[in-house]
């Protein structure tokens, strides 16, 4: 019995349950930074973005193109680029000639000037007769799109006037397609005659003679002056070489000009020196005038 018993207590005591322990949280040590800790650390530097100015305006070492040049230069463009084309329309609408020739001539003549001799030196023909150039306000010369556009301003206001001449009548009178056709190149004739006379209007008004494209790519039509030790060899000096024809132009212009002024000069002269001849006869008259009625009061007295 007493084995037993001391069996029953011992199963007792083993089915008792015995307490888990708690896993107690540790607190986690907080760092405090000292400010030598604090500059201690590595700063990452921000790098500052670059703000690029944008020039305005002509630069200093640059002159403004004369009129005489001005002139120049837009009447030989005019008459390589419109030359030929006028040839051409001549050709077509009086003599009914063989036209192939002159639509070729005409169409080398505008590729040459708009676009082959402005890649390559960034002027036209009438820019190195006149010896001037396009420049940006930076210095550099403009895409040559600048003068494509530029020199193209004429061509496209005579387009825009053939093609509102053919296709403006036809808007009222056809239909269907043949109206939309006609629509949409009088619509172009208008747009492009629009921006002949837009450019034109913003030229006048502008201190520096700036067209509408010269605005839009920020371009200037200076004097060109060649740079120290700058020479011209090859095609391009050939086409520098012509210059001294727009040279002998402007030195007649000039001459002109200073006749004119000496002329206007003397006439101005001439005009102030007038009155006081006047006022010099009418001095001498007032004398003669005196000794006269002087010589009537004493033979007045001595006839008494």
């Amino acid at each position: 019995m007493g084995l037993l018993d001391k069996a029953s207590d011992t199963g007792a005591k083993n089915t008792e349950k015995k307490p888990v322990a708690k896993a107690i949280a540790k607190p986690t040590p907080q760092v405090i930074e000292t400010p030598a800790a604090i500059v201690a650390k590595p700063v990452k530097a921000v790098k500052a973005k670059r703000v690029r100015a944008k020039p305005q305006g002509l630069p200093a070492n640059l002159e403004i193109a004369s009129p005489n040049s001005r002139r120049i230069s837009w009447f030989v463009n005019f008459v390589v680029n419109l030359g030929p084309i006028f040839g051409f329309l001549f050709a077509v609408a009086i003599l009914d000639a063989g036209t192939t020739i002159f639509a070729l001539v005409a169409l080398a003549a505008l590729i040459f000037n708009l676009i082959i001799i402005p890649i390559m030196s960034g002027r036209t023909l009438g820019n190195f007769i006149s010896r001037t150039k396009n420049v940006k306000s930076d210095g550099t010369k403009p895409n040559f799109i600048h003068a494509l556009l530029v020199n193209s301003t004429g061509i496209l206001a005579l387009t825009g006037i053939v093609f509102l001449m053919i296709f403006a009548g036809s808007m009222f009178t056809e239909k269907g397609s043949a109206q939309i056709w006609a629509s949409t190149w009088s619509i172009l004739g208008l747009i492009f005659l629009v921006l002949y006379f837009v450019n034109a209007s913003m030229k006048s008004g502008s201190e520096l003679d700036q067209g509408l494209y010269d605005s839009m790519f920020g371009a200037f039509l200076v004097k060109h002056v060649p740079a120290e030790g700058e020479v011209s060899t090859g095609f391009i000096g050939k086409l520098e070489s012509m210059s001294s024809y727009g040279d002998r132009y402007n030195k007649r212009q000039e001459e002109k000009l200073a006749k004119k002024a000496a002329k206007a000069l003397a006439e101005s002269t001439e005009n102030d020196s007038k009155p006081e001849e006047k006022v010099d006869g009418d001095k001498e008259d007032k004398k003669k005038s005196a000794k006269k009625t002087g010589a009537k009061k004493s033979g007045s007295k001595k006839s008494e």
